[in-house]
């Protein structure tokens, strides 16, 4: 038999649909300030936030006649169109929620009205009355998954980390955090930069760059990890779209990804945020309780990528050393933005030293002409496979035929073959770099078949890799010289197809410091070394009596 719900019964699927955590209360108390305008927020925890959560804003506040409609289910003044959604809110459900969750106290006043209202309800009871109050909203929960045996100290932590992500996409909203009655949180709504600063620590922070790109109505803005910095899982690279903090959608992580290219080893994903500022109709958004999945054009992905192409080809990526310090572009500047790099040494037969400007760089050879030889197979590779003088008769083993029948990408973009009976193949095509080797042909041409997925690219890096210039290999001046020439006309020469740094910088003011001299010694004049502090200061002189 098929029946409405009770009202009980619908409580409390609301309940389950919008809380989980207390976090998941501030999450959507916040949206509601920020909805309304906020400048100035204030959140206070009393046992976690499970004996009391206080949420209070200076937004626009509720007029008094509105107070008992904002706790009823599906009752907003945020959405008239859902193909015009402009607010973080807009289902009605979450002060519904609370309300059969916990004990609920609103206190609002518009700034337009002479006195404001105070509303309680828990469950299906409800009163609203007039009383003073100032303009904004305070919120105080009670009561919260009372029963449950939550951990107080869990809750907080849970609390933090969301306000710190929030801050990522409000960097100008004023914020604080109370537990207990302890500050555990002041920003005083300072900027991105310092959002970073808190959110992903001091050290982390320095190693960011600075993203602002605009086209077609599009915009996007950001901090983005250096390659010296990259995790193995996106889970410090955090997504907001008109100030809402979503899911990375996985076509967009794979731009982010693909723009990175060789800066980062293989599996790894840079640190940081991006906050996306778009048309209505260059996203969707699943209009489920968390609202935390979207779907992008495939314009608004192009311009992540487009403005991390731009940026990188803006910066000088050298990974600083001792201190990862972003450098600036130095001048004559190259089109990949490395300065022109002079020969001065090889160190251990493994190391380049050379200089620019006021840096100092340290350059793995065996990296360096990794890149050098991988971007050479690249712009080989771009014009296809080549007839052979002859056919190539190629042995495959059970395991590579079955492998050959499945199909493989970078095969086919390296060579062309032709069956010729069972367990063998005859090669007709392949690069012309190849074609002076033919004893060497079939096992390229094995090893890309045995790929196991890997793509194009990883396959010439391992070609790239094999006739480099190793470790130990004593290389002259003009030698030296002609492999950082090479270096510089790279389009990516701050890493290797591997992911490897090639160039470390060591900048001139970073050897002053740790030499304790006040300037460098230039033209052969002796810089004046500087006082250095005492370790243990003397004892006080005796006072006077």
């Amino acid at each position: 038999m098929i029946r409405p719900l009770p009202p009980e019964l619908k409580g409390l699927l609301a309940r389950g649909e919008v809380l989980l955590a207390v976090k998941d209360a501030v999450r959507e108390l916040l949206e509601n300030a920020l909805d309304a305008g906020a400048k100035r927020v204030r959140v206070e925890l009393w046992g976690g936030g499970l004996e009391r959560l206080v949420v209070e804003d200076d937004g626009e506040g509720i007029p008094l006649e509105d107070l008992p409609l904002a706790v009823e289910p599906y009752a907003t003044s945020k959405l008239q169109d859902l193909e015009d959604i402009r607010t973080l809110g807009f289902r009605g459900q979450a002060l519904y929620a609370l309300r059969q969750a916990a004990r609920l106290r609103i206190r609002s006043r518009p700034r337009g009205q002479l006195g404001g209202g105070l509303l309680l309800a828990e469950g299906e009871r409800v009163e609203v009355r007039p009383v003073p109050a100032p303009p904004g909203t305070r919120v105080e929960v009670e009561g919260l998954f009372l029963g449950e045996g939550r951990d107080p100290k869990g809750e907080v932590r849970g609390v933090l980390e969301l306000l710190k992500r929030y801050l990522l996409h409000h960097p100008r909203l004023a914020l604080a955090l109370f537990a207990e009655g302890e500050a555990r949180l002041l920003f005083p709504g300072a900027g991105l930069e310092e959002a970073a600063r808190l959110a992903f620590g001091r050290l982390l922070a320095k190693r960011l760059l600075p993203l602002a790109y605009e086209a077609g109505g599009l915009e996007v803005q950001g901090l983005v990890s250096r390659p010296e910095v990259s995790r193995t899982r996106p889970d410090r690279l955090f997504l907001a779209v008109n100030g809402r903090p979503v899911a990375f959608p996985e076509g967009l992580l794979r731009r982010v990804r693909r723009a990175y290219r060789e800066l980062l080893p293989e599996g790894h994903y840079p640190v940081g945020v991006l906050n996306l500022f778009l048309p209505q109709e260059a996203f969707r958004l699943r209009l489920d309780a968390r609202k935390e999945e979207v779907v992008l054009s495939e314009e608004a992905e192009a311009l992540v990528e487009e403005a991390l192409l731009a940026l990188f080809r803006r910066e000088n990526l050298a990974r600083a050393l001792p201190e990862p310090k972003p450098l600036q572009p130095l001048s004559p500047p190259t089109a990949s933005g490395l300065p022109r790099l002079r020969f001065l040494a090889q160190f251990r037969e493994s190391y380049l030293l050379a200089e620019a400007g006021d840096t100092l760089y340290v350059v793995d050879q065996h990296a360096a002409h990794e890149r050098i030889l991988y971007e050479d197979l690249l712009r080989r590779v771009a014009e296809g496979p080549k007839p052979l003088p002859r056919p190539l008769l190629v042995l495959l083993a059970p395991e590579e035929e079955a492998l050959l029948e499945a199909g493989q990408e970078a095969l086919a973009a390296l060579f062309r073959w032709e069956p010729f009976g069972p367990g063998r193949v005859r090669l007709l095509e392949a690069p012309s770099f190849l074609h002076p080797y033919p004893l060497l042909l079939p096992e390229v041409f094995k090893e890309a078949l045995r790929g196991e997925g890997r793509s194009l690219k990883a396959l010439l890096a391992r070609l790239a890799c094999l006739p480099a210039v190793k470790a130990g290999h004593p290389l002259g001046e003009a030698q030296g010289q002609a492999l950082l020439d090479a270096l510089l006309a790279c389009e990516t020469p701050w890493a290797c197809p591997h992911g490897r740094p090639v160039l470390l910088a060591l900048k001139e003011e970073d050897l002053i410091r740790r030499f304790g001299r006040r300037s460098g010694a230039r033209g052969g004049g002796e810089a004046r070394p500087r006082p250095q502090e005492e370790s243990f200061p003397g004892a006080p002189a005796p006072r006077k009596p």
